[in-house]
């Protein structure tokens, strides 16, 4: 637990990829909680950067990430195979933010419960800076995007018989507001899965008893623009490939295969049976 530190003690403390002007992005934080290689700040941020008006113009000020390290994400995706069970090694563009409750912030692998976890979470994507070789890249207008949720520990992480199950699926997601007021790139979008074609709707984690942990992986993909039509998945478990441990890779590669993943978080959730 981190108590009253200000944004530049914490740049000092940390190796960040991206560059952050503090006076201009950050605002001091009065309580922030260290969890993992990420920093949630615990009260409603003022700052524009982190405000997102949603379809009906409600204002969306969350708990969500302030700062993201991409080495302790690489680190985190490989120490839980999510490289490479569920993808392969990728270039980390930004930082998932979800939230599915004020105690149930999806945190690079922490345990959530399954009943807190069975309705549709608030997603933000913060992005890295744009870098000239184009590793780290921009989104711009037109750009669309597909939202994934998937458990390839199914039914249990040594018995991959339905891996990977499917839990959601949106494709075609458009993102508003890609510039700031001054008209410089955002970094901070809120992912409104209505704004998309919902594939396949969202299904809660359901681990059944005495199979252990299940990672809950999601994925968010900028969109092969070259796609026309994307074709669904027959059904959820393998994908509906009937391949034990098949699933998003497979999919991508057969529908969208120039898309490019951009950011992953994931969470534990075992059945209390266990």
């Amino acid at each position: 637990m981190l108590n009253k530190l200000s944004s530049t003690a914490i740049l000092k403390q940390l190796s960040i990829r991206r560059a952050i002007t503090t006076q201009s992005l950050l605002k001091p934080i009065a309580t922030t909680t260290f969890t993992r290689s990420l920093f949630y700040n615990q009260k409603f941020f003022n700052n524009r950067r982190y405000k997102q008006l949603t379809k009906s113009n409600t204002l969306l000020t969350s708990k969500m990430t302030l700062i993201t390290i991409s080495q302790s994400l690489d680190e985190a995706f490989t120490k839980n195979k999510i490289v490479p069970d569920v993808v392969d090694d990728f270039e980390t563009q930004g930082l998932l933010s979800i939230e599915y409750g004020p105690t149930e912030l999806v945190t690079l692998g922490n345990t959530l419960s399954v009943s807190g976890t069975q309705h549709k979470p608030k997603i933000q994507l913060t992005l890295n800076s744009p870098t000239e070789d184009g590793k780290i890249e921009s989104i711009n207008e037109g750009d669309k995007f597909i939202l994934v949720l998937t458990d390839p520990d199914a039914p249990s992480n040594s018995d991959h018989k339905w891996s990977e199950y499917l839990h959601w699926l949106v494709t075609d997601i458009e993102l508003p507001n890609l510039k700031t007021e001054s008209g410089e790139p955002e970094i901070s979008h809120f992912i409104d899965a209505t704004q998309g074609k919902e594939i396949f709707k969202y299904v809660g984690p359901g681990p059944p008893p005495k199979t252990g942990k299940h990672r809950y992986v999601f994925l968010l993909f900028k969109q092969d623009p070259n796609t026309i039509t994307i074709e669904a998945p027959k059904d959820r478990p393998n994908w509906g490939t009937g391949t034990p441990s098949s699933g998003v890779r497979d999919w991508i590669k057969a529908n969208a295969p120039g898309s490019k993943l951009l950011a992953v978080n994931f969470f534990y959730a075992q059945n209390e049976d266990n």
